[in-house]
This record gives structure tokens, C-alpha cells and sequence, in this order.
């Protein structure tokens, strides 16, 4: 399997993503202290929060975020290229809205539309019901993670590139996202592709955010590396982290 390096990072970051997204999906949308008092530190798949059952979020089964990372990886693959907002805008759609896949969380064949949150419905409301312009198709979204939660694979595509994969992810995501929404899915991009530089190391992927990032965000990502230095414990760090960035969440 481990062919060369950079095949071993690439299954890195998409399976990487996908086992971070299934140990935490159980725990989204809780507070701090509930989880605590649920699973105390989730070092492994849990349970459901409501208690074992074969679908729902837990047990390994990961969420929206891994599906639409493979969507995307698998809109790469078809292209055999680079994309721009218009191709990436074509070939989303239907993948999300007309082909029907497995949702574990459920149980069945559907189509992925149907298990999305609402401003990942936003793609087929504004690009097809809507037939936005796709460069703005992002404009009045809510803005959340939707977009950085899948932009790894431009990172990918980009490897060694940090420039080039905040540009590709700011053009082909401003159909789904706008503000800082776009602004951080540009980020990642860029961070992922930095990590397959050889020899790079932790400080130089978070100065590559540092340097690429633009205005609240980089801000944002400052407070966090600032009180992120004065830490060797994660644990301890957990609540000082989360102050440092609570003048910049705007679901506070």
C-alpha cells in the first residue's frame, strides 16, 4: 500500500478526516460539560448520545463532512485537473441531489441532499433551483464551516502549493460560501497543502495560515496560537483555547 510518500499522505488526510469527523460526530452540538458528563474524553468511537442503536451518529459512523469529501475527491478524480467555480458547480449538484449513496447515520441508499444541514442545501437551492451565477453563488449562505469542512482535497490536489490551494478553494467554493466562511475553507486548503511539504513542520503550516489568512480570521487564528504557546498540556488548554477565540465565534 505504501507506495511513496505522497500516496501515504494523501491517505492520510482523507483518512484522517473521516476517523476525526466519526469520533466527534456524536458529541456535535453539545456543550463542554455535557459531553463530559456523557463520555467524559472521547478517545475512541462512542455510542450514540441517546444510547446504542444501528443508525444515528456514533459507533464509527462518520458525517456530512467525510461524504462530501469524497464527493469532492471523486469530482478531482473525474476531472483529472484543476477546477474552477463553474466545473466544480456543474458536477457537484448532481452528486449531491440525483445519485443516491449509503448514509450509515440512517441506514439507507439516499440522496445526500436529504442528510445535509441547511446551507449545504444552499448549493442546490441557489445553483439549480436558482441558476445563480455560480461565482456568487455563496452570497446570502449562513456562514458556517460548510465549506472547510471538504476542502481538504484542493489542498491535495495542490500539494506543496499553499498559494495555489487558497486561490483554487476561494474560486470553486464562492458557489457555496461567502465571508469568512470562504475565508476558511481557504485556509485549510492551504494548510493541507503545505503539510505535504517535505520536511515542513507545525510551525510553518501555521504560519502559512498566518500569511495567507485575511482579516478577522487571521486575527482569530493569532489569539489562538498566541495562547496556544504558553501550553504543553492539551487538556489544559482546552478552556484558555476556547476564551482566546470567543471574541471572534459569531455563534457565541
Amino acid at each position: 500500500m505504501d507506495r511513496n510518500p505522497l500516496e501515504r499522505k494523501v491517505r492520510g488526510v482523507l483518512y484522517g478526516a473521516a476517523v476525526g469527523d466519526a469520533l466527534g460526530s456524536p458529541a456535535e452540538g453539545k456543550e463542554p460539560p455535557d459531553i463530559r458528563a456523557r463520555y467524559g474524553e472521547i478517545t475512541d468511537f462512542v455510542e450514540p448520545w441517546n444510547g446504542p442503536s444501528a443508525i444515528g451518529k456514533g459507533d464509527g459512523r462518520y458525517s456530512d463532512d467525510t461524504h462530501m469529501t469524497t464527493i469532492l475527491s471523486r469530482i478531482y478524480l473525474d476531472a483529472d485537473d484543476h477546477l474552477d467555480v463553474f466545473r466544480f458547480a456543474a458536477a457537484v449538484v448532481p452528486r449531491i441531489a440525483d445519485q443516491p449513496i449509503w448514509v450509515p447515520e440512517h441506514g439507507r441508499e439516499m440522496p445526500l441532499i436529504e442528510r445535509l444541514f441547511y446551507p449545504e442545501k444552499w448549493l442546490l437551492m441557489r445553483l439549480r433551483l436558482a441558476n445563480a451565477d455560480p461565482r456568487l453563488g455563496g452570497i446570502g449562505n449562513m456562514v458556517n464551516c460548510g465549506a472547510a469542512m471538504y476542502a481538504a482535497p484542493v489542498g491535495i490536489v495542490n500539494a506543496g502549493d499553499p498559494g495555489a490551494a487558497y486561490r483554487e478553494a476561494i474560486e470553486i467554493f464562492a458557489a457555496h460560501q461567502w465571508s469568512y466562511g470562504l475565508e476558511a475553507a481557504g485556509v485549510v486548503a492551504a494548510c493541507v497543502a503545505g503539510a505535504f511539504t517535505p520536511g515542513t513542520t507545525v510551525d510553518a503550516i501555521v504560519a502559512t495560515a498566518l500569511g495567507l489568512s485575511q482579516e478577522g480570521t487571521r486575527s482569530a487564528i493569532a489569539a489562538v496560537v498566541e495562547r496556544a504557546r504558553r501550553f504543553d498540556d492539551w487538556r489544559a488548554a482546552l478552556g484558555p483555547l476556547r476564551d482566546a477565540v470567543r471574541p471572534f465565534d459569531g455563534a457565541a
